[in-house]
């Protein structure tokens, strides 16, 4: 049995452990105007964040008219300069997809890994429309060319070099 648990289920948890891995306590010395060192330790200034997820939820068919509310991966362990990172690079789908595995924790590898999961089932699932548009002689949609050309497939339009060309 795996340690790592299953999507509804992290949707539906109080708190999560850490996606970006949290730097440790040090210690060192406190010097007041005596000059008498004192030890001390300084601790990361910890989190729980909230974030809104959009490819890891599975809502289409469940809940989608019903709140139009994006769920959420809850109370995850971050510390406070951390979160300008995930804002930085979009969000939670955005971080994850911009760092290597090896750079996150073994439960933000593992979200990792699912986020590129749903990113192939879309794309596949826009190839397998576009292959049977084309097999019943429909136009293709507009809104399929553009979305599978951001995920990696579709066309690739060649940008003339100046204004003018």
């Amino acid at each position: 049995m795996s340690k790592i648990p299953n999507l509804s289920s992290l949707l539906t948890r109080r708190s999560n452990p850490s996606i970006i891995p949290i730097s440790p306590t040090r210690s060192g010395n406190n010097k007041p105007k005596s000059l008498q060192k004192t030890k001390r330790t300084f601790k990361p200034n910890i989190t729980r964040v909230d974030w809104p997820i959009n490819l890891l939820a599975e809502t289409e068919g469940a809940s989608a008219g019903a709140n139009d509310v994006l769920p959420r991966l809850r109370g995850v362990k971050m510390q406070i300069r951390k979160i300008r990172d995930v804002e930085k690079a979009g969000g939670l789908e955005g971080l994850l997809l911009s760092r290597r595995s090896k750079d996150l924790t073994p439960f933000g590898a593992y979200l990792r890994s699912q986020v590129f999961t749903q990113l192939h089932r879309i794309k596949e699932d826009i190839e397998f429309e576009r292959a049977s548009r084309n097999a019943s002689g429909l136009p293709p949609l507009e809104g399929l060319g553009s979305l599978a050309g951001r995920i990696g497939g579709g066309e690739k339009k060649e940008l003339p070099l100046l204004e003018g060309q």
